[in-house]
């Protein structure tokens, strides 16, 4: 059991982390049943992105998690959306996977070719010419950054080429996401730790690497969202509903997506000893605070955050807005439990808590 927080002092789970877990679902207004905490066209989902790849270098698991992640956070999105969802979090979750200093380690040149990749990527992305002219002998980069690639210039990702703003974000996203698996392999490699004196980066690393931006503007853009009263042939309507109905949740739905994944993913990497880059530890070592007090501090903020959003949806007037906000909160919680091999939940709500489908 690995011990960490404030003080290096032994914190062990068990009815306390439970207890609290079960009252932020509650609070969250969960609903575990069957017909709300399950999947519905994963299967559908996995056929049709496996048809897309070249490659097939990823577990069977990561992609079926992934095709349940787009399934659960786009319920009411088409279904060529949800594909092509999928697909980017397949590549970006691979490309995590990649640049796992254990991963980095097992390769014969200790992943130096692979840091350099990482490095040259967005060249590569932005300016194909420059990079032959910069590297004329060096060839492809790694086929996941090709194929990350690839998604990002054409419309394998679902806002190109339609929506420049939203896949503008997208790309800025990914390099950032890509740089953020930099330094924390990096900082895994050198021992570094987090000090008193650095209270904001955690946050700072947390926001790089979790992409949340895209993968929230993935459920908030959709046509389907705008009234009727609202929608124009030219789009200008669409647009302003959008920037000025919409896009206001999205600065609160950044934080949920992070954090509720630390909530959720916390268990099985203090069991793992995976506390390096654990955002829950290193705040509870910045700010010398138990771990408990940041668990509760986040759990706090992740229910007002939806107190806030649902607020907003309501101001909407779209039922269409309203119920994709409330399948994004069930959803990616439900996800999260339904990924048992990875998140580990059942050992600590028993198994047969859960009653959706597992992956």
């Amino acid at each position: 059991m690995a011990s960490c927080g404030a003080g290096n002092e032994e914190v062990v789970f068990g009815d306390k982390f439970r207890n609290r877990c079960s009252k932020f679902l509650e609070d969250m207004c969960f609903k575990n049943t069957k017909e709300c905490a399950s999947h519905e066209l994963l299967d559908q989902i996995y056929d049709a992105v496996c048809s897309l790849r070249k490659m097939q270098s990823a577990s069977v698991e990561v992609i079926r998690a992934s095709c349940a992640y787009a399934d659960f956070m786009c319920r009411y999105h088409t279904f060529e959306h949800k594909v092509k969802v999928a697909h980017f979090t397949i590549v970006i979750t691979e490309i995590d996977i990649l640049l796992n200093s254990a991963t980095m380690r097992s390769m014969p040149d200790g992943g130096a070719c692979t840091k350099e990749d990482c490095e040259l990527f967005h060249l590569k992305l932005l300016n194909p010419e420059l990079y032959k002219k910069l590297h004329p002998t060096r060839g492809p980069l790694h086929p996941l950054f090709e194929e990350m690639i690839a998604i990002l210039q054409t419309d394998l990702n679902p806002f190109f080429p339609s929506q420049p703003r939203h896949h503008k974000t997208l790309v800025a996203a990914t390099l950032q996401c890509i740089e953020a698996g930099q330094l924390e392999y990096e900082y895994s490699e050198s021992g570094f730790e987090i000090q008193a004196d650095t209270p904001h980066f955690p946050l700072f690393l947390r926001h790089k690497s979790g992409i949340s931006e895209a993968f929230v503007l993935f459920v908030l853009a959709g046509s389907h969202l705008v009234p009727e009263n609202y929608a124009s042939e030219d789009g200008s309507s669409d647009r302003l509903f959008f920037y000025n109905k919409i896009y206001p949740m999205l600065p609160e739905l950044i934080p949920f997506s992070d954090h509720v994944n630390d909530v959720l993913s916390f268990y099985k990497e203090y069991e793992e000893e995976y506390v390096g880059a654990n955002y829950i530890c290193t705040v509870a070592k910045a700010e010398n605070i138990t771990l408990f007090e940041v668990l509760d501090r986040l759990m706090n903020q992740i229910v007002e955050i939806r107190k806030n959003v649902m607020g907003i949806a309501e101001r909407t007037n779209s039922l269409e807005v309203k119920r994709t906000v409330a399948q994004y909160f069930q959803g990616y919680i439900a996800w999260h439990f339904s990924w048992e091999k990875r998140y580990r939940l059942g050992e600590v709500f028993g198994d047969g808590w859960f009653q959706g489908n597992l992956i």
